[in-house]
């Protein structure tokens, strides 16, 4: 095994795709099962989440997985008096890059998986332990119905892709982060590029929905894979 890195006290190596921590002289492969098949490893020296062998993270364009975050936190101009909601956490990277200039962050992951292997992941475990980041356990369709109306200055929705959460697309769920968003409020969503094969532009068809739901100035930046908007 090759050794990667250590943080509080845990050892971390990686063998054959997979990454392992060692903590008391016990050795636990960063993996588990919830329905589906859930593990870390590196890729161009970060961990990167993947779920049935798909990765969750954009990373063709970049020099790195982090990059993505800091190119999403850069381009929405984010700063010390922003309150953020970032939908959808997986192992946190945008949440902290989002965090080093907010005023506050919340994030929201559906996945206990994710959660767990998030807490191990030496690279992303700070959004569990920042003093701005609200960490919230929980399905974000639903959650997203709690918060208030106008509580947050941008919204980053990075959801898994269509055919796994239809309903994060929906026009209803577009509404609510409308609801929830004060006026000028600047949003980013990640569409990736789903259905690419059959001629189908999914980004289009969330740009749609997107102003029917009131967000205006919508424009697609294929570099990121999505479209930033803001809120009238």
């Amino acid at each position: 095994m090759k050794f990667i890195a250590k943080k509080d006290g845990v050892e971390y190596y990686t063998e054959e795709e997979f990454i392992y921590a060692r903590k008391n002289h016990e050795v636990f492969k960063l993996a588990l099962f919830e329905n589906n098949f859930y593990k870390l490893r590196m890729f161009k020296g970060v961990p990167i989440l993947e779920i049935d062998g798909l990765r969750m993270h954009s990373v063709k364009e970049f020099n790195n997985p982090l990059e993505y975050s800091k190119q999403v936190a850069k381009k929405l101009k984010i700063k010390k008096t922003d309150v953020v909601l970032d939908t959808c956490m997986g192992l946190g990277y945008t949440a902290i890059e989002a965090s080093k200039k907010a005023k506050e962050v919340v994030t929201v992951e559906i996945s206990d998986a994710v959660t767990e292997l998030a807490k191990w992941n030496p690279w992303g475990n700070d959004v569990f332990k920042s003093n701005n980041i609200t960490p919230i356990q929980g399905d974000v369709f639903k959650e997203v119905t709690q918060f208030r109306d106008k509580s947050f200055s941008v919204i980053i929705h990075d959801p898994p892709r269509f055919s796994k959460a239809g309903n994060l697309y929906s026009l209803d769920f577009y509404k609510q982060l409308y609801r929830v968003s004060k006026k000028n409020a600047r949003i980013f969503h990640y569409t990736g590029s789903v259905g690419k094969s059959k001629k189908r532009k999914i980004h289009e068809e969330v740009r749609k929905r997107l102003s029917a739901a009131g967000f205006r100035k919508i424009k697609y930046e294929k570099k990121l894979q999505g479209l930033f908007a803001i809120k009238p």
